[in-house]
């Protein structure tokens, strides 16, 4: 059976991104000309997680206001437990321009699984940060995840096949995800910062569900509060949009597209002089638009609610140590039980 997708439509997703970075280099380069003093900073931290459900792993750390909350579609969860490390490395260049603060950083890091190893991937972070007034900032980011696996899955029969096989196989699904942002942050207070977002992403998948390929916009708000000198309140909400290509997904009477809700709170407590608990909850929606009657996301939906507790003792002024638990609860409303997962970490911060 020919799963082969024409390519056209992945070269012009693609070439758009590629466009897209050609026009921030040549704005970080002429940013940066400009700049008149510098300064270097870097951090690399490792943690340690265990997780009861590998496939839901990257989606739930990943929800977040800060992160990349709408993760792909996982169909098959339950994908079985395993220890996962996570080593993460950043470098920050921050100098003062005519335009005032800025700042440069770049990210790297990876999720390396210990025996489910076919989930191990990295990522790759970039922020450009340029201070406009004394109150108000703007951010450009972009992050990069090649090689995203989210478990084996079933590939649906292609309409019209003249194969005689019929029966539906399972195979690898995984993807690389490409997501660009733009932030707009205002003082409106010293206790209150408003920001606005937008941001826009291609989500690849290899073959054989290349046909899922999907574009997405978002555009969200966050309000951060500084109730008191110990007690911080992140609040947003986000509203996207995926689209996915109908000349390819008719031809397997599968369509992943859909219009996403997300909101989260973040509570941020000094407990104590050196200990810091950081509370979350977060919840999402997500309405699947597909047109097909016998596709099973038709007329679907899907419920996310998540919770995270952490604790962060500063152990120096250059070292933090950190232990956190999240449980997850989602359920597809074609599904007759929710899934719940839980994931658990002890980590180390390093300031340099």
């Amino acid at each position: 059976m020919n799963l082969t997708v024409n390519p056209s439509k992945r070269t012009m997703l693609a070439c758009k991104f590629i466009q897209l970075h050609r026009s921030s280099f040549l704005l970080i380069i002429l940013i940066a000309s400009n700049t008149v003093q510098a300064k270097w900073s870097g951090d690399f931290d490792l943690n340690t997680y265990y997780t009861d459900d590998v496939g839901l792993f990257s989606v739930t750390r990943r929800l977040s206001l800060d992160e990349d909350p709408t993760q792909p579609i996982v169909d098959e969860p339950n994908q079985g437990a395993d220890f996962v490390y996570e080593p993460y490395a950043s470098i920050n260049w921050a100098a003062e321009n005519k335009l005032g603060d800025f700042n440069l950083s770049a990210a790297a890091g990876g999720y390396i699984f210990q025996t489910r190893t076919a989930y191990t991937h990295g990522f790759l972070d970039l922020e450009i940060e340029q201070g406009l007034t004394e109150k108000t900032k703007i951010s450009l980011l972009y992050d990069f995840i090649p090689g995203l696996f989210i478990g084996e899955n079933s590939v649906p029969q292609r309409q019209n096949s003249v194969s005689a096989e019929h029966d539906e196989h399972e195979a690898k699904e995984q993807l690389d995800s490409h997501v660009l942002a733009l932030h707009l942050d205002h003082q409106l207070t010293e206790q209150l910062i408003l920001r606005g977002l937008v941001r826009y992403g291609v989500r690849l998948y290899d073959e054989p569900f290349s046909y899922r390929d999907t574009q997405f916009f978002t555009v969200g708000s966050h309000i951060e509060w500084f109730i008191t000198p110990t007690v911080e309140l992140m609040a947003g909400y986000h509203f996207e949009r995926g689209y996915t290509d109908v000349d390819q997904t008719v031809q397997y009477q599968d369509d992943i597209a859909y219009i996403n809700h997300f909101a989260s709170v973040e509570l941020r407590i000094r407990l104590l002089h050196d200990l810091f608990l950081n509370a979350i909850f977060d919840y999402e929606h997500n309405e699947y638009t597909s047109p097909y009657e016998d596709d099973i996301h038709y007329q679907g939906n899907e419920n996310v609610y998540q919770g995270e507790l952490e604790l962060e003792y500063e152990l120096t002024q250059l070292t933090t140590l950190k232990a956190g638990w999240q449980h997850g609860n989602r359920k597809f409303s074609y599904e007759l039980h929710s899934v719940r997962n839980n994931n658990a970490w002890i980590g180390v911060e390093l300031h340099f």
